[in-house]
């Protein structure tokens, strides 16, 4: 079994994910790998500086759910929109647990998604967005890569290329690791532990 077949099997699959906060405003975004140069990647949006939410901050490829789209269509649909990836190019495997931001009222489902080979450059919304910036799985997935801040409130970030990922997309990664971690494991060791999360 594969790492991606692996991952497909510890994840919800995307039409069985759950529901979103009620009252909340509702968003999906993809945690997309792909690879390059032999290595796990995945892309992230830096948002520009004057935008009303998250203003400048690192995010997931995503957004907010339109009437009438599920929450996967809206994630394929901002996708495309965001970095160019066209919709149905990306390839399913799974969804995490959803994730509530009280300052924002955002119920958040995150997906997890395979971007076959050969992957493009990504073409950025320059109306939304500053760049796209790539950071490696093992990279996201270290522990020690993540610095726990000074601030009172005490947060955890990864500072990569002059960005730094926080907040709400540290909490998505965070949510999915211990999953993403299992698949990565050689065959003998991941499957003497039960699948979570079906």
């Amino acid at each position: 079994m594969t790492f991606l077949d692996r991952i497909e099997r510890l994840f919800r699959p995307i039409d069985g994910w759950g529901t979103f906060r009620k009252g909340a405003r509702q968003a999906a975004v993809v945690f997309i790998l792909y690879r390059q140069a032999d290595r796990w990647m995945v892309p992230f949006v830096r948002r520009r500086a004057d935008l009303r939410d998250h203003p400048g901050q690192v995010a997931l490829p995503g957004g907010g759910v339109e009437p009438g789209e599920s929450a996967w269509e809206a994630a394929q649909r901002e996708v495309a929109e965001e970095i160019g990836v066209p919709t149905g190019r990306l390839q399913p495997l799974g969804a995490g647990e959803p994730i509530y931001a009280a300052v924002t009222n955002f119920s958040v489902v995150p997906f997890v998604a395979y971007l076959p080979d050969p992957v493009e450059s990504f073409v950025h919304d320059v109306r939304e967005l500053e760049g796209v910036l790539a950071i490696p799985l093992d990279r996201l997935l270290d522990d020690s890569a993540w610095l726990q801040s000074d601030e009172p409130w005490r947060f955890r970030y990864l500072a990569h290329e002059e960005s730094v990922v926080w907040g709400l997309t540290e909490r998505i990664v965070y949510g999915l690791a211990p999953k993403l971690r299992q698949a990565l494991l050689p065959e003998d060791q991941s499957s003497d532990r039960p699948a979570a999360g079906r």
